[in-house]
């Protein structure tokens, strides 16, 4: 049954996104025909479509110069489609008819009928006749009952010499002739004036090509930061997605829209400089730019990296049981292009992936990589050629998604003129270590030796696949040759080809069974591709070669755990801890696996464990938020959190601004999430003061996603409803945008926060909580200065202990203008409104921009400690 559920919901989104629901078990109608309803919704809008003066008179200005008919029908769609609010009221629910055409454009807002009544108007004023064409938005009609209750939407239709024209003012930023996806391929009651009103079916694709473009320019440092810019641009679905998102979104938001989006490519780092169109330039393809900074870019403690481009999507799973049996549904035809180009530290290289050419009947996948003037160059393009993959090549279909999302995934290692691919402190890691090959021994065959050379200069040519068929031949000629073994593995597996890569270290382990750098190599590749099944058997066979090695139970541990497999994982930790009993980290992962396997016991007496321990504060406040979340001897976890919570804010007293560092303004992330974690332990103990105290003081430090969340349990426990709701939508919000978050972690707390938000609004649609972001973040001053002035200051937080609240210790000038510099008493007298939550002195830094606009007045507004990444 697990398998139907899954398909089911699969299907069930595909269904809504098509708009084509099933109907219900009963439908009901008192119309004989669909002339009949034709006939009944058109005398209920005859009268008010028609053009007064003022309507005339406006398409008149409007029309004013226009060529012909066709420029004027594209001014006036624009001029409803993007001047005009859409409140929607559903059709088969709410009133029937229309306001006249002369109360919207009085109004300036009107839901569809409104919106097409008044486009109708305006077009009749210029000589164009358009008619009234009625759809459903998620469901076909059933042709067989004729029913304004099938309906729940109203599009324009025009007739042109080349056909007709759809047009759906209430997009408000859709290009001409754009519908949505539930709009298309669906039959519409066409209302005639002259003849009889008749189903005619939209269109099933646009009318124009649809495509996705980006590029990204980047530069990567020496240690590891990415910094670049991107620039999207698209046309189609995407395209109107964006238009929309950025209409609704001020432009001082838009970087925090621009870091949403971001994540939701893929791209982890931190977003600044946004711009963008026009949203209601509709006539060209929409584009966006952004500054992207990423510190420790991909996998760089490895020296490994991704080709910095937005992940590739279609919206069909490869998993065969989330899959329907049917066709698999591809979206509308598109093409996307995807490149990037990332300057490399000198004297770095990178071992490049081989190419992907991949061809079926219904997409078309290529992707390239190249190494030139120091550059690592990414080509990725995807071509949709057809709506849906048939279901006869169901198993096509799921290998060409697989190529697709192995691509996106494939790190790309980097060697230095050295020879390493990795820091000293980490060689003998990874299987792309240059040094790990050289410890390993020669072969006595001076063929084998050779054709080893031969590869590895094949290798610095990125000519992969004649490397592999030297290395093939050198193990031909010396099979106990385990350096080629390993280098030929490595390739292998770097090129997808699992068994054989596999096979290749398996060779390598046999003709030197007691090398630990071996299997460790195969283990960690396996569990960085996230073939954890196939790990645990390496870390099986390693554990019983090296049983004094605590890597060995300790990986295997984490594979199980990530299989599920929670009491093997237990076992597993155990023997590891047996071997280190020191290091804090495995009993907390000993203590976490119990836990997951229902041993609340023994994750108890492991979680105790740790307190006897010489650690940090990070393992207490992770322990702590564990056992919380379990409601696992509580005072232990309180006093686990108020160690980590004492820590933090003692260190937290070294903070100065005329000293100030990097990390000090990052460490308001810390003390957030210990507050945080002290402050959801009170909660489950039902401290319920106590932990409002603590989790407020952790929201208006980082206004994090998950403390939001928290806050919506907190007041829902106490029948706060008003601000439950609020704090729930703030979560739902924030939640996408944190980048610490595990995938597990991600759904559980957005789960929780919707399934809160559900219960306390009985289902209302979950509301835009953007503005309250920037609102609690806004602190407005009385005018101190003329006209337009603005610049940067950094302010130090700090509590005595003694007092209820934060107050400003410190101010320090950044950049800008220098009358405004003068100003900067004008911000030690603002009341940040952070409580302070208990008696230890504690201080934080925040940026913000201090300005005064000539139309709008003097504010303060506090940039989001995210975003901030120096001190000048």
């Amino acid at each position: 049954m697990r398998q139907i559920r899954s398909r089911e919901a699969t299907e069930g989104l595909w269904q809504q996104a098509r708009g084509r629901l099933p109907q219900p078990d009963v439908l009901m109608s008192s119309f004989a025909s669909w002339d009949q309803v034709g006939r009944w919704y058109g005398g209920l809008q005859e009268e008010r479509v028609k053009p007064t003066a003022e309507v005339a008179a406006k398409a008149a200005e409007l029309t004013k110069g226009a060529s012909n008919d066709e420029v004027k029908l594209r001014a006036l769609y624009d001029y409803v489609s993007t001047h005009f609010r859409y409140i929607g009221i559903a059709f088969g629910i709410g009133r029937y008819q229309p306001h006249s055409a002369a109360a919207v454009l009085e109004n300036q807002y009107g839901d569809c009928k409104d919106k097409h009544t008044l486009l109708a108007s305006l077009l009749a004023a210029v000589g164009i006749p358009a008619y009234p064409a009625l759809i459903s938005s998620s469901r076909e009609v059933d042709g067989d009952v004729p029913s304004p209750g099938q309906f729940d939407h109203v599009i324009t239709v025009v007739p042109r010499k080349g056909g007709l024209v759809w047009l759906d003012t209430t997009t408000e930023v859709g290009p001409y002739e754009y519908l949505v996806s539930p709009l298309r391929d669906k039959h519409a009651l066409v209302i005639w004036r002259d003849k009889p009103a008749v189903l005619v079916k939209t269109p099933a694709d646009l009318p124009y090509s649809t495509m996705q473009t980006f590029n990204m320019e980047a530069k990567l440092s020496g240690a590891g930061t990415l910094e670049g810019n991107a620039d999207f641009s698209a046309r189609g679905d995407m395209e109107y997605l964006l238009r929309a998102s950025f209409r609704a979104v001020p432009l001082p938001q838009w970087k925090d829209l621009g870091q949403r989006i971001s994540l939701g490519f893929g791209f982890g780092g931190d977003v600044s400089g946004v711009t963008a169109s026009s949203p209601e330039k509709t006539d060209q393809a929409f584009h966006f730019s952004y500054k992207y900074t990423r510190k420790e870019f991909g996998d760089w403690a490895n020296r490994r990296i991704l080709a910095p481009e937005p992940a590739i999507s279609l919206p069909s799973p490869r998993d065969d049981e989330l899959l329907p049996l049917g066709p698999s549904w591809l979206g509308s035809p598109t093409d996307v292009r995807f490149h990037s180009e990332v300057q490399l530290p000198a004297g770095y290289r990178p071992e490049l992936p081989a190419a992907v050419h991949v061809k079926q009947d219904f997409a078309e996948f290529d992707a390239t990589y190249d190494f030139k003037d120091g550059k690592l160059i990414s080509e990725r393009h995807l071509k949709v050629l057809m709506r849906e993959a048939p279901v006869n090549e169901r198993e096509q279909y799921k290998q060409f998604l697989k190529t697709v999302q192995d691509d996106y995934g494939v790190f790309i290692p980097l060697f230095s003129s050295s020879g390493s691919s990795m820091p000293r402190d980490h060689k003998n890691s990874s299987l792309t270590t240059m040094d790990t090959l050289r410890n390993l021994p020669d072969s006595s065959n001076e063929e084998a030796t050779r054709l080893e050379s031969e590869a590895r200069d094949a290798v610095a040519k990125r000519d992969v696949q004649t490397a592999v068929s030297s290395l093939y031949r050198a193990v031909a000629a010396d099979p106990t040759f385990t350096r080629a073994w390993v280098m030929l593995g490595g390739l292998l597996l770097m090129q997808k080809q699992m068994d054989a890569g596999v096979e290749a270290f398996h060779k390598a382990m046999a003709a030197d069974p007691m090398q630990p750098v071996i299997p460790k190599s195969l283990g960690w590749s396996l569990m960085a591709a996230a073939e954890f099944q196939d790990a645990v058997s390496v870390w099986q066979d390693y554990v019983k070669t090296h049983p004094d090695d605590v890597d060995g139970p300790a990986n295997l541990g984490n594979c199980f755990l990530k299989l599920g497999r929670y009491s093997e994982a237990a076992a597993a930790f155990e023997s590891a801890v047996k071997i280190r009993g020191d290091r804090a980290n495995l009993q907390a992962s000993l203590g976490s696996a119990y836990l997951l396997s229902g041993d609340r016991e023994k994750a108890a007496a492991a979680f105790s464990k740790v307190a006897d321990m010489d650690t940090g504060e990070d393992y207490f406040n992770n322990v702590a938020y564990q056992m919380a979340n379990a409601d696992l001897k509580l005072p232990l976890a309180l006093d686990y959190a108020k160690k980590a919570v004492r820590r933090v804010e003692e260190e937290s007293q070294k903070i100065t601004l005329q000293d100030l560092k990097v990390e000090d303004s990052r460490k308001i992330f810390t003390l957030a999430a210990y507050w945080d974690t002290l402050g959801w332990v009170n909660e489950r103990m039902t401290n319920l003061g106590v932990a409002e105290q603590y989790l407020q003081a952790s929201w208006k430090l980082t206004q994090d996603g998950v403390v939001a969340g928290h806050l919506c349990h907190l007041y829902r426990r106490t029948h706060q409803n008003a601000n439950a709701i609020q704090m729930c939508r703030l979560a739902v919000y924030r939640i996408p945008m944190s980048e610490q978050m595990a995938l597990s972690e991600y759904q559980t707390e957005l789960g929780a926060a919707k399934e809160n938000l559900k219960h306390l609004t009985g289902g209302t649609a979950e509301g835009d909580a953007s503005g309250v972001v920037i609102r609690e973040r806004t602190f407005r001053l009385p005018r101190f200065l003329p006209g337009t002035e603005t610049a940067e200051f950094f302010v130090l937080l700090v509590s005595d202990g003694k007092s209820k609240a934060f107050k400003v210790a410190d101010v320090r000038f950044i950049s800008g203008s220098n009358k405004m510099k003068a100003q900067r008493k004008q911000l030690t007298g603002i009341d940040f409104k952070v409580p302070a939550p208990d008696d230890v002195p504690a201080r934080f830094v925040r940026r913000g921009i201090l300005g005064c606009y000539q139309y709008t007045g003097c504010s303060f507004v506090l940039l989001d400690p995210a975003t901030v990444h120096s001190v000048n």
